[in-house]
């Protein structure tokens, strides 16, 4: 109950000077009790840390994204590190609804090696990176109604060389839907994303995709994203 307690996240530390103040705190042994977001488990080297806890671990592993079993794992290895790192052993505490999950028994267990190969085995039978190329089309702005409608005219494009073309068969269109973040800022959010083998499978359904979009109107916005690195 005495124990003094500092939050390391967006809402408490608004920048970079916070967040210095926060981390220099606690290495100075001024605080005991560190409670934060994924800013913790960002690389932070404090000798003096002896139990580190995870809480609802696999929260992450629900997000809509092919890399969500991948980056739990970085993230519970990468936050169970920072115990230990002293003279005194670490303990790292877990706590999860699905304990039996392939990312968070592996990273209990320490097997880096198991958990790749199973990764990398899901990955080749559904066809996800590194075993295909993916190029996301984003289109965002004020007007919900402009930005489904632009969206499924830039899907309607591509799909057209699908259908035409006979070389597309290992050539995939997911979408369009609403992102998973359906709004940012104010502004509405969808998405299509193209899947297949070579970015050169791939160019004409882009060139299609930037022609049909040379039409947007207004302040609705479209991004095409080559290899990208987040899906939300």
């Amino acid at each position: 109950p005495m124990a003094r307690i500092a939050r390391l996240d967006r809402d408490a530390a608004r920048n970079a000077s916070d967040i210095t103040d926060v981390l220099t705190r606690f290495a100075n042994r001024e605080l005991d009790l560190l409670v934060g977001t994924q800013m913790v488990a960002k690389g932070h080297d404090f000798p003096g840390v002896t139990l580190v806890c995870v809480v609802l671990a696999d929260g992450t592993l629900a997000l809509p994204d092919f890399r969500a079993a991948e980056r739990t794992f970085q993230l519970l290895t990468q936050v169970a590190g920072r115990a230990g790192r002293g003279e005194d052993l670490g303990r790292v505490l877990v706590q999860s609804y699905n304990p039996e999950a392939a990312p968070i028994a592996a990273m209990v267990r320490g097997d880096f090696a198991g958990f790749s190969e199973l990764e990398l085995s899901r990955r080749r039978a559904l066809r996800w990176p590194p075993f295909a190329r993916l190029v996301a089309v984003r289109i965002e702005g004020p007007v919900a109604s402009e930005v489904a409608r632009l969206s499924k005219d830039l899907a309607k494009a591509a799909l057209k060389i699908l259908r035409d073309d006979s070389t597309m068969r290992n050539v995939a269109l997911l979408g369009p839907t609403p992102a998973p973040l359906r709004r940012i800022k104010g502004n509405s959010r969808w998405q299509f994303v193209l899947k297949g083998p070579t970015h050169a499978a791939l160019t004409p359904l882009v060139a299609a995709v930037e022609a049909a979009a040379a039409g947007a109107i207004g302040s609705t916005k479209v991004t095409i994203d080559v290899d990208p690195v987040a899906m939300l």
